[in-house]
């Protein structure tokens, strides 16, 4: 009894001190992923109140012009009636369709900063830009609203083409298929006189333009020409022949040429296509499935390798491991593997594999699994399902996994996390004036 006591009072005085600990902080968490805090002793009151419509400065793109003294933008900006100023900045379109929305742009333009502006303008000049604008390159103006409070609001955004510049003659680059097989393909480039260099990518059929839109902000390319000729990392002056490997069979792939001229102006980019020879068969796609060893260690996880062999038939095969708690489940099973196994899945680079598949799985010890196949032929008529039941042994200091489908690990790779490109979001670079003509 006396121990009970002594506990609820330990309890009470916890309370009682908990009670006394007053927050000495206010964190105001802001859209998208950012907060702003004040010292509780320094706020004198906190309110709301409520600004009826639109707060924004809208622009519009009037012209552009380069020269001697270097680029300038015509715009008219007006802003909403309870707009009190604006920023403004120009960009790449890449860029500006990352920025995309009025929250993006508001942080922004807060990490950016910039001048402010409280007036209209009908035929404004902006100048002084220290980075020159590429010639046929698309830019987008963006302005952020901000009301009597300070507050950053909503964007507007005016999108312009900077005109061609004319080219020195008519530089183009031959394409000429050499030889193609099931996973690769060789092209052979001739320039022609005009070319001062060029450069050449391969990308699956179609997705060219949609890798610049993603790599472009990353990667500071301001146009189309930029990505080719940063992605090829060579630049090529004289005849050449290019061999790519470890293709997949039956896919449509396009190589993209970038040449530019004596004064380094891009041409219009030439596309050369390119059909892979496909695998496999008319008859049924069948896999056979070998369990090899386990492996690994407690520090770093450990393994399964399967080795998954597709008969003459098959065009492509997918393969995972699965608990076999999880294949036999009634809402899971044969028939859920199978529906998940002909999924699609663009972007993962071991979905769809062609040939042997020598894989190796992070897999638990002591834990019973089930590896499975399915296959495809030429037709794209599916096999059936192949299924090997096998059991990991034991191993000490081993933790179970989370996961009932297991995932493929590369071994070959020493451990570690890749650094993922940051946004180049800059605008025209220098201290650019807009001012009213």
């Amino acid at each position: 009894m006396k121990k009970l006591i002594t506990m609820c009072l330990m309890a009470l005085i916890s309370l009682s001190a908990l009670a006394q600990t007053k927050p000495n902080r206010m964190i105001v968490m802001q859209k998208p992923d950012s907060h702003t805090g004040f010292l509780v002793e320094r706020i004198d009151s906190v309110f709301f109140t409520t600004i009826e419509g639109r707060v924004a400065a809208d622009v519009t793109f009037k012209n552009y012009n380069t020269g001697a003294t270097g680029d300038t933008v015509w715009v008219s900006i007006k802003k909403t009636p309870d707009c009190k100023g604006f920023r403004i900045a120009c960009v790449p379109k890449n860029i500006a369709n990352m920025i995309g929305d009025d929250a993006v742009a508001a942080k922004y333009f807060e990490q950016r900063g910039g001048e402010m502006y409280f007036d209209d303008f009908t035929n404004a000049q902006m100048t002084g830009f220290e980075e020159p604008f590429s010639p046929n390159a698309n830019y987008s103006l963006i302005t952020v609203g901000y009301d009597q409070y300070g507050i950053a609001c909503s964007m507007s955004r005016a999108d312009f083409t900077t005109p061609k510049k004319p080219l020195i003659g008519n530089p183009q680059v031959t394409c000429q298929l050499v030889s193609v097989d099931t996973d690769r393909f060789t092209v052979k480039f001739t320039p022609n006189s005009d070319v001062k260099a060029y450069s050449f990518c391969s990308f699956e059929k179609g997705t060219a333009q949609s890798q610049f839109e993603m790599w472009g902000p990353m990667m500071g390319f301001s146009t189309f020409g930029d990505m080719i000729k940063g992605f090829c990392q060579k630049e090529y002056t004289e005849e050449a022949v290019n061999e790519w490997k470890n293709m997949a069979p039956g896919k449509e792939y396009e190589v993209v040429v970038q040449a530019w001229d004596k004064a380094d102006t891009y041409a219009d980019p030439i596309y050369f296509y390119v059909t892979t020879n496909t695998l496999g068969g008319d008859g049924e796609a069948t896999v056979t499935i070998e369990i090899k060893e386990f492996g690994g260690e407690p520090s770093t996880g450990y393994y399964q390798r399967v080795i998954y062999t597709p008969n003459d038939q098959a065009a492509l095969h997918r393969d995972i491991i699965i608990t076999k708690e999880a294949f036999e489940k009634p809402e899971s099973g044969e028939a859920g593997v199978i529906a998940f196994l002909k999924e699609d899945r663009t972007g993962d680079p071991y979905w769809d594999q062609y040939g042997v598949d020598d894989a190796k799985w992070n897999a638990d010890p002591s834990t019973s699994y089930y590896a499975c196949s399915i296959a495809k032929n030429a037709k794209g008529e599916w096999g059936p399902l192949a299924k090997t039941e096998f059991t990991t042994p034991s191993a000490p200091s081993a933790a179970k996994s989370a996961g009932s489908v297991s995932k493929r690990i590369n071994w070959n790779v020493v451990s570690g996390v890749a650094n993922k490109p940051a946004m180049n979001m800059n605008a025209r670079k220098g201290s650019f004036k807009l001012e009213q003509m």
